[in-house]
């Protein structure tokens, strides 16, 4: 059995698609997402009347994705050292929930041939090598993880791959020499890759720290404060900023109203700071590719441009991890930073 995997391991949504080969040549894609959230285990007085999806990772016992969510003290997610240390678990969660799609059972896909591309933020690039030695070997519940090959790229690579790249990971020959602005607007952080003739360009690549719809969160965590005093974790408010209601005594509350209203305001604030910063470049490119979770937030911005100049791809979430895995598939573009 073979397997590609491209992997976003993001502040807000952990991104995963795979293509698996099995032994007969049966091919198989799937993809996943689930929320960036880590608890620690802890026991209750209930003990195994509640049984619980637990995780034994580098000596602590971990709860992970939509079962973290319910925990009290819910892990920060914003730090580079958050993701240096837990996208090893986070991986290995993702890997067995994509698991149904194909009828594998885990250890089948642990003792497979492995091919992994995941990204790290633009800013933090030079972590790369600390991030693939994290991934090179490492235990899960007494699960040992190996990858035949490992590649580590920066956050809107992926986009740019997913954009130059076909199915087969073969370059598309009318983009591969064009110039390219990539917007991948994450979580905590929004990523600028501008690319020249194909190949990014270090001058006018940059990264928004705290420039991500972590914004919006903040904003909708204060409003849910002072309003209706929930005091709630970030991870929490963007389940509901992505679902557009929360529960309040057994009834649904909508908020979508207030939702609209500070994600104009988002737009509007992140659409000043790109035209600051970036409008000579814009000028000149060939195309400006919005993606990330965050694309969907974005109108105001999508509107200031022609319509036929800006490209936000399906699924714009999943962009990065479809474009490491047309990575891993085996064509690789001249794509260093």
């Amino acid at each position: 059995m073979n397997v590609n995997m491209g992997l976003d391991v993001g502040f807000g949504d952990v991104k995963i698609v795979t293509n698996i080969v099995d032994d007969e040549g049966r091919e198989t894609i799937a993809h996943l997402k689930y929320p960036t959230a880590i608890a620690y285990a802890k026991d209750g007085i209930i003990g195994d009347l509640a049984e619980q999806e637990e995780y034994e990772f580098d000596g602590r016992t971990f709860v992970v994705g939509n079962t973290a969510l319910q925990s009290q003290n819910v892990f920060a997610t914003r730090g580079i050292e958050f993701l240096l240390t837990y996208s090893p678990l986070l991986a290995y969660k993702a890997m067995a929930g994509i698991l149904q799609p194909a009828s594998l059972r885990l250890p089948a896909l642990l003792s497979a041939k492995k091919r992994l591309c995941l990204g790290i933020p633009l800013a933090h690039y030079g972590k790369r090598h600390e991030l693939q030695r994290r991934f090179s070997a490492y235990n899960v519940s007494g699960d040992t993880v190996e990858f035949d090959h490992i590649e580590v790229r920066a956050q809107g690579q992926g986009i740019l791959f997913d954009y130059m790249l076909d199915e087969h990971g073969s370059p598309l020959i009318e983009r591969v020499n064009q110039n390219v602005l990539v917007l991948d607007i994450g979580f905590n952080t929004v990523d600028v890759l501008a690319v020249i003739e194909g190949r990014p360009n270090r001058e006018w690549s940059g990264m928004l720290e705290n420039a991500g719809i972590c914004r919006i969160c903040q904003d909708l965590k204060t409003y849910l404060q002072k309003e209706l005093n929930f005091n709630l974790c970030e991870q929490v408010v963007k389940d509901a900023l992505q679902k557009g209601r929360i529960s309040l005594y057994g009834a649904s509350r909508d908020l979508s109203t207030y939702i609209r209203k500070t994600t104009e305001a988002y737009s509007d604030w992140l659409s000043r700071e790109v035209h600051s910063g970036w409008d000579a470049f814009i000028k000149r490119a060939d195309r400006l590719i919005i993606a990330g979770g965050g694309a969907y937030y974005v109108h105001d911005l999508r509107r200031k441009y022609p319509e036929r100049f800006v490209l936000v791809p399906d699924g714009s979430e999943y962009s990065n991890a479809w474009g490491f895995l047309k990575f891993a598939l085996g064509a690789h573009p001249k794509a260093d930073i």
